[in-house]
């Protein structure tokens, strides 16, 4: 369940409390990539203050020099360990300048993810937290639905914003030309759509409740029917539509199995 939190907390701090453009700025500029870890450290502590014991709480403090150094090579603070070669930003920087070519983006993003999922499970069993939780945490496993809201905050924190870049990167690495600026009110909402859909499906999941799956995929297709004639659109319909379905799926699925 401990690893559940730490990546449920690392999503969260990760897309919730910061925009796509504000991401990029924190990779040319250091005020922002500062200000990004002072909040990327703020929503760890807050979260794992009640959670581990005091004494593991300088765990926060690798994170953070971890996310600290997410700048470029002249950024990064010279610490006596080089984080930067552990980064997974200070390599998507370099891959992106190797290999600008915009389908190998939602390859970058994934890799950078899973960087960072593998080095907070390593941390999870370096540092054994299943043995430094708090009296706090173990008052409140002994409550009966503690672990299906730990549950339902872990899928929310995948299916929400990650799962919204993810199909965004997606589309831009199948797309042969970027979306005209007239055509940004129609993305927006498509992206609340998809949103929407993800939570229902994933709520529905969660209740075992697998028939009413159906309707809700079926009433999405009417609403678009119409421009279903057009075959472009017809096959991003469908990629984004089953993308965002595996998505619920697989998270609701893994997560179900670890808690």
């Amino acid at each position: 369940m401990i690893v559940a939190i730490l990546i449920s907390v690392h999503l969260l701090a990760d897309f919730l409390f910061q925009t796509s453009a504000y991401s990029e700025k924190k990779r040319k500029k250091l005020k922002p990539l500062l200000l990004h870890c002072f909040i990327y450290f703020i929503i760890f502590e807050i979260v794992l203050l009640p959670i581990l014991q005091f004494k593991k709480l300088f765990l926060l403090g690798v994170i953070f020099l971890d996310k600290f150094n997410q700048a470029k090579p002249e950024q990064a603070v010279d610490f006596s360990f080089d984080f930067t070669k552990l980064e997974p930003f200070f390599y998507q920087n370099k891959l992106e300048k190797s290999f600008p070519q915009r389908r190998l983006q939602i390859w970058i993003f994934s890799i950078n993810q899973l960087i960072h999922f593998v080095i907070l499970i390593g941390i999870y069993y370096i540092f054994n937290l299943a043995n430094s939780v708090s009296n706090l945490y173990i008052k409140l496993q002994e409550y009966e639905n503690f672990k299906t809201i730990i549950l339902y905050i872990s899928v929310f924190s995948i299916i929400f914003e990650p799962a919204s870049v993810f199909i965004r990167k997606l589309f831009t690495s199948i797309s042969p030309k970027t979306y005209p600026k007239t055509n940004l009110e129609e993305l927006k909402a498509g992206n609340i759509i998809g949103k929407l859909e993800r939570i229902i499906i994933a709520i529905l999941l969660l209740n075992n409740q697998f028939g009413i799956m159906g309707f809700v995929l079926t009433a999405k297709s009417i609403a678009r029917f119409k421009q279903m004639e057009n075959k472009d659109f017809a096959e991003k319909y469908l990629i984004g539509t089953l993308t965002s379905f595996l998505i619920a799926l697989i998270s609701v699925l893994i997560l179900k199995g670890l808690l």
